[in-house]
């Protein structure tokens, strides 16, 4: 075990079980008195100074394949390394769970291509022919993209084998775009527009794409591309020359009926797919930044943000085809009035959101906050399995972290109320070999 630094590995568990507690304790305190109290807060996490000689024993505990070993001795934390390595992180979104349990994820960041891994158990290998991909909400068909196009593969393997289903080829995608936005710049004249994806998901079996972009989110169907956001008429009435957006978003609901989406100076957006009627909602903060409907696609949930903090609504779908949707004088309900929400995932008792200062939290449908959890670095994306049992979390800390949320236990490492365990970690930094942790 010549990996491993006793002294070291000593003051990383120590300081790191007395930060969680004093963090802790700070937060019960704060909570229970509507942080109306001046609380002193907890001194500083004091393990930067030894990051360096941490992710060398992380290291060597990989080639060594002491992986037990490595848990027991260096509990997990991001901060105190993520903030010694800023050039070497980069964004890890979890993007599905596929048919055998595995595990699709993203690294790197936006134009940046990026690489897509699979992630089984011990393993996690590169995706050979694609970049980037996306999930359906039921998760039964996943999208593969590369420069030449995209694939909707059904009942996807971690063999990245399965049903090829549809194909859309960039060349086809682009030219349509052309044509049915003259005089415009648009995702149309992208060199590359699979690396500026942000969002891809399938749906209605797999015949319909939307996409999400820093170009404009568009809809994909059988023969046809179309623009929705921004809308080509607004582009024309503001003599706009392009399609660029900032803080792009949008949600498939599970059941395909329902399209959410919208960018930093739109409303919340909600499309009926079944009679093309389009139906638009106030933000409750400053910029419209995230959405993501309920597992039973009956809600869709708002978030605009105000720098790092922002305010989440909740718009019952149902509501909008009795007409009162687009009624502004509506107040909808508050889920939380914290949060700049970066990702989530919908569960059947409510929505686990992702923030920018690295919590999760589990908020119910009546808005109450059932846990909170800090993972430590600012949220990229998140994926749940289908029996609510394991949530995959990824951060601009360039870490996946894989959560037991059934566990009915904390560690004392760990910074939160919520009784989940993390199980497995991925440090995926930029221009390095992937570490298990």
């Amino acid at each position: 075990m010549s990996w491993l630094n006793k002294e070291i590995a000593e003051r990383w568990r120590t300081e790191g079980k007395r930060y969680a507690s004093d963090i802790n304790e700070y937060v019960r305190k704060g909570m229970e008195t509507g942080w109306q109290e001046n609380l002193k807060e907890p001194e500083e996490d004091q393990r930067r100074s030894i990051a360096a000689d941490i992710i060398e024993m992380i290291r060597g505990a990989n080639q060594a394949g002491e992986m037990k070993k490595l848990r027991e001795e260096l509990p997990p934390a991001s901060w105190p390394l993520t903030s010694e390595f800023q050039e070497q992180l980069q964004a890890v979104k979890p993007l599905a769970f596929l048919q055998d349990g595995s595990l699709l994820v993203h690294a790197g960041g936006f134009n940046e291509g990026g690489t897509l891994y699979i992630a089984q158990g011990e393993e996690l290998t590169k995706v050979l022919g694609a970049n980037f991909a996306g999930g359906s909400r039921d998760g039964e068909y996943v999208a593969l993209v590369n420069e030449e196009g995209i694939r909707v593969i059904r009942g996807m393997m971690s063999d990245v084998e399965g049903e090829q289903v549809a194909v859309y080829l960039w060349k086809d995608i682009q030219n349509k775009l052309k044509t049915a936005l003259p005089g415009l710049e648009s995702l149309a004249d992208v060199e590359q527009p699979e690396s500026v994806m942000d969002e891809v998901i399938p749906f209605d079996e797999g015949k319909k794409l939307l996409l999400v972009c820093g170009y404009g989110i568009y809809l994909l169907s059988e023969g046809e591309a179309e623009l929705l956001h921004p809308e080509l008429a607004d582009l024309r009435k503001y003599d706009m020359e392009d399609t660029v957006l900032d803080m792009a978003h949008g949600d498939v609901s599970p059941d395909g009926r329902w399209l959410t989406y919208g960018s930093q100076s739109s409303e919340h957006v909600l499309m009926d797919l079944k009679d093309r009627k389009v139906y638009a909602f106030e933000p409750a903060s400053s910029y419209p930044h995230f959405a993501r409907f309920s597992k039973d696609s009956c809600e869709v949930w708002y978030n605009a943000c105000h720098f790092y903090n922002g305010a989440t609504i909740k718009v019952p779908v149902a509501e909008a085809g009795q007409g009162i949707a687009s009624d502004n004088s509506v107040e909808w309900p508050l889920m939380n009035e914290e949060m700049r929400v970066y990702a989530a995932a919908a569960l059947k008792k409510g929505l686990i959101l992702g923030d920018a200062y690295g919590y999760l939290k589990m908020i119910d449908e009546n808005g109450q906050e059932v846990w909170r959890y800090f993972v430590g670095s600012t949220i990229f994306g998140m994926t749940a399995t289908s029996d609510e049992k394991v949530l995959a979390v990824g951060t601009y800390g360039g870490m996946l972290h894989l959560l037991n949320l059934d566990s009915g236990v904390k560690s004392e490492y760990s910074i939160g109320t919520a009784d989940i365990l993390e199980t497995d970690r991925w440090v995926l930094w930029r221009n390095q070999e992937p570490l298990r942790w």
